[in-house]
Parts: structure tokens; sequence; C-alpha cells
């Protein structure tokens, strides 16, 4: 299989010099679904920036689609990714739904009918179509995140990269999350510190640990490790 993410001795230490993640070494395939597991400040969002060309590392190298997310790649790798941050607010930026929906297919310069008509798709899909006049900062939680969402599906990446995609959302918005991830056809990578919703979506597991280092990678059996995921803060 073909990698679209790899990560070789990767490590990350913030400005101010905590550490984000240690050493991790990792391969994404094309079309694999992965699910990044750990506690709360392990290093999931880190790794999840890092995947996506958002954070320099400190040391190590991260290679997407083949290529170093320097400055004369970026845009390329850009097109073909999309990132859900974990807070909505952090997404968020334009007057109205709609114009965070259209937002990306502008710059990608399709054409009107183009964007009308993955506009009602999406938003019928998302079950969003009756707020596309709204300010996103009026909109529920649920809302936001399914608004964040949707504005990067729209586009049609090639790999999705969430950050705790079902974090503080009801029990409704969450479901739907679900489904929509479960059917999207091309590579996802998910952190999360809920088994469950990993279990849904993945197929490959990592596990990091409260070290910011990978403690182990597998498939669904290693959600059987008991012991393991205690020790990693995610039962």
């Amino acid at each position: 299989m073909n990698n679209v993410i790899e990560l070789v001795d990767v490590s990350y230490c913030y400005p101010d010099g905590s550490l984000g993640i240690k050493s991790v070494t990792l391969n994404v395939a094309k079309d694999e679904k992965v699910a990044i597991l750990g506690s709360n400040g392990s290093g999931k969002s880190t790794l999840i920036l890092l995947m996506a060309g958002l954070l320099k590392p400190t040391r190590g190298e991260v290679r997407i689609f083949g290529l170093n997310p320097e400055k004369k790649y970026i845009e390329n790798i850009r097109r073909k990714i999309g990132v859900v941050f974990q807070n909505p607010d952090d997404f968020l930026f334009n007057s109205t739904v709609m114009e965070e929906l259209t937002y990306v297919p502008k710059q990608l310069r399709w054409s009107r009918e183009e964007i009308e008509g993955r506009v009602k798709e999406i938003a019928e899909i998302f079950g969003i179509d009756k707020i596309l006049e709204k300010p996103p900062f009026r909109l529920s939680g649920g809302e936001k995140k399914k608004v964040e969402i949707a504005s990067v599906l729209i586009y049609r990446p090639e790999v999705l990269l969430l950050d705790e995609p079902t974090a503080n959302v009801d029990g409704k918005t969450k479901r739907k999350i679900i489904e929509i991830l479960k059917n999207y056809q091309g590579t996802i990578v998910i952190s999360t510190h809920e088994i469950q919703i990993a279990e849904m979506i993945a197929e490959k597991f990592v596990l990091i640990n409260g070290k910011h280092e990978i403690e182990a990678v597998g498939g669904k059996e290693i959600l059987q490790k008991y012991d393991l995921l205690e020790e990693i803060g995610v039962i």
C-alpha cells in the first residue's frame, strides 16, 4: 500500500519548552482508517497538526504524499488534506454558515453551479440546510461541529485528519458524525480518548502514552489489551 503520511523519528517541543510528542515513527497508508488513542495532554493534537504539515517537527521528518511540507509544496498538500480541529471556534471565521461552506471551493475556483450543487448536497447530509444564513458564533456546539466538518468535506479531501471529532456534542450529533465518517471514502486519522468511537471508525490503532511516545500500534485486537489501555489512561 502507498503511504500518504510518513513520520520518521519525529519529536516536537512547543516554544515554552513543553513536550508535544517524542520519537514518533508512523506510516498511514492510502485509504487506511487510523485512530490515535491517548489521554488528554498525551500529544494527540500535536500529532494531528504535524501530520497536516501545520507544525514543523523539532526533530525528525514528516512526509505528506511523499513531499516535505515546506512552503513550495504546502499549497499542493493542503488541497488534498482536510483538518478538523477539536474546537470549532479555532476554525470558523466567516460571517455565515454559507460563507464557511463556500470558502475553500471559491479558493479552488470551482464554478458557481458546482459550488451550489455541492453546498445543497453537503447541507442535506449534515442537516444544516436551515442554518446557512446564520453566523457561526450564534450556533450551538453541535451545530458548529457539523459546520466545521461539512466545510472540510465539501471539497472532498483525499485525507481527513480529525482532532476529537465527537468531543462536547450531544448524542444525536455524535451519531451523525460517526455515520458520515464511516461512509467517508478516503484516508482518515482521528484522535480520540473514546475507545467506542475509535472502534466504530478505525481499523488501525495508535496508542500514545503519558510520556508522549507511541506505546503500541495494532488492529482491533489491541483494544482487548485492557492493562495497556488502562496504562495509557483511556479506560
